[in-house]
């Protein structure tokens, strides 16, 4: 019997196993739905965390801002306010011989932000506190120009009378016959001003700098010379003060406490910048910039005529526009000894934009483009009749505000009963 052979092809191995496209593409779906989300959780938390940094920077710097404020405001009028009838509103005459300019009443030059402030004012005159509403230009609304004067001797702002003498003038040097030189040393600043009233009017006033070497010990003639010549002046010179003057030390260029006499304001970028007046810090010509993130700042007088202790709020206009409460009148000078406090706010802006689902819980609606319409910014809400209103526009609408407001006191002012 012949073996048939089988012409059949070995069964093949157990068939191979894996993913058809069909679960392929369920897999990748899954998986970019996960993804999405995750990258979704993962923008929000950044979108929140940016919020949480921007928001926090802005309060830092409002903070910081008004610390600065405070400083400066506390200390206004130190070194000359308890000869407040002959001192407020004089006009400032001082030259400052390294840079062979007129630095005040009139600068031949002052940086932006604060470059429109002379002529406005018609020159800068002594005070301690000045709001100039409106003071910095900004490229939308506007915000206060905050001026504060102080001197920074520390010697309890006793001024020193002349000794029924003129002083003199001999070249740049001016001497001043004083009933004592105690007081004062090489180096100091030292606010020259005249009892000797015209029509009621405060006569103007010189900043000249004691010479080098001096001693006060024994000395009761006091020479002024030096950066700060006194021999010079858009109104004169310190030679023609009368007989009946007072000198006032303001403090020392070179030895660390240095008067304080310069201007505060909004300028670009959202930044709070400060000017030196006197150019006593070595900084010339220059805004220093002392905060970002402040978009605008505005400013009230609190003012108490009669010592009661009842602050009443005033806005700079009127008899306490900055112009007509420094032009030297006694009843300028008056209302300058009854503001006792100030009011600030601040408006604060993040400097980023955000996208509007992130604004939402804080605005009142959304227009269709996405951008979203958050309300209009009060200063002042409890003030009636001196409220302000900062209404936002446009791509202003994009980002998140913080609105700061307190009250500083002026010491020096205070005292005076």
């Amino acid at each position: 019997m012949i073996a048939r052979t089988s012409t059949k092809r070995p069964l093949r191995a157990a068939r191979q196993t894996g993913l058809s496209l069909i679960e392929l593409m369920v897999a990748l779906v899954v998986s970019m739905v996960i993804v999405g989300a995750v990258f979704g959780l993962m923008s929000v938390s950044e979108g929140r965390k940016r919020t949480t940094m921007s928001v926090n920077d802005i309060n830092q710097s409002g903070v910081f801002a008004l610390y600065q404020l405070d400083k400066a405001i506390r200390s206004a009028g130190s070194g000359y306010s308890q000869n407040w009838p002959l001192t407020y509103g004089c006009r400032l005459n001082v030259y400052l011989s390294g840079n062979k300019d007129q630095i005040l009443p009139l600068p031949s030059r002052v940086p932006a932000p604060f470059d429109k402030l002379a002529t406005q004012l018609g020159g800068f005159r002594l005070a301690p506190l000045l709001i100039v509403q409106n003071g910095t230009p900004l490229t939308t609304g506007s915000s206060d120009a905050i001026i504060t004067m102080a001197g920074n001797a520390g010697y309890g702002e006793i001024p020193t009378e002349f000794s029924n003498t003129a002083p003199t003038v001999s070249g740049s040097v001016v001497n001043l016959s004083l009933i004592n030189t105690m007081t004062f040393n090489a180096g100091n600043l030292v606010l020259v001003a005249d009892r000797n009233n015209t029509a009621g009017n405060v006569q103007p006033c010189y900043i000249g700098q004691v010479q080098a070497g001096f001693t006060g010990s024994v000395a009761v003639q006091l020479p002024l010379t030096g950066a700060y010549d006194a021999s010079k002046g858009l109104d004169g010179n310190a030679g023609s003060v009368s007989a009946t003057g007072v000198a006032m030390n303001l403090g020392n260029v070179g030895g660390g406490n240095l008067p304080a006499f310069g201007v505060y304001g909004v300028g670009a970028n959202n930044t709070l910048m400060f000017y030196d007046l006197l150019q006593s810090g070595g900084n010339g010509y220059t805004a220093i910039p002392l905060a970002d993130g402040v978009m605008e700042m505005h400013a009230l007088y609190g003012i108490d005529p009669n010592n009661t202790g009842n602050v009443s709020w005033q806005a700079p206009t009127g008899a306490f526009d900055a112009v007509t409460l420094s032009n030297g009148t006694q009843t300028a000078a008056a209302n300058l000894y009854a503001i006792k406090a100030v009011r600030i706010a601040l408006i604060l802006r993040t400097s980023l934009p955000e996208r509007a689902q992130q604004l939402v819980g804080n605005a009142s609606a959304a227009t269709a483009t996405g951008v979203v319409s958050p309300g209009p910014l009060v200063l002042f809400a409890d003030v009636p009749g001196l409220t302000y209103t900062r209404k936002l526009q446009g791509d202003e609408q994009n980002y998140r505000y913080r609105v700061l407001e307190t009250t500083i006191p002026l010491r020096n002012t205070l005292l005076q009963r």
